[in-house]
């Protein structure tokens, strides 16, 4: 049986979030993938970084 979580556990969890100080919301991480063309080979390639997300930069992030 799996162990439970106490009260206190529970409550360092939820401090964890962080919230963006121009619009106080809370930041998402996400994994953003961007293709990436050598110029030498013509070949492609995948660049991945990891991008916290919110309200106020959120169109900048996932434009298409």
């Amino acid at each position: 049986m799996a162990k439970q979580m106490s009260f206190e556990q529970k409550a360092k969890k939820e401090k964890k979030t962080v919230t963006c100080p121009v619009c106080h919301g809370p930041i998402q991480y996400v994994r953003l993938v961007k293709p990436v063309r050598n110029e030498v080979k013509g070949s492609w390639k995948f660049a991945d970084t990891n991008v916290g997300v919110c309200k106020c930069n959120q169109a900048e992030v996932y434009k298409i």
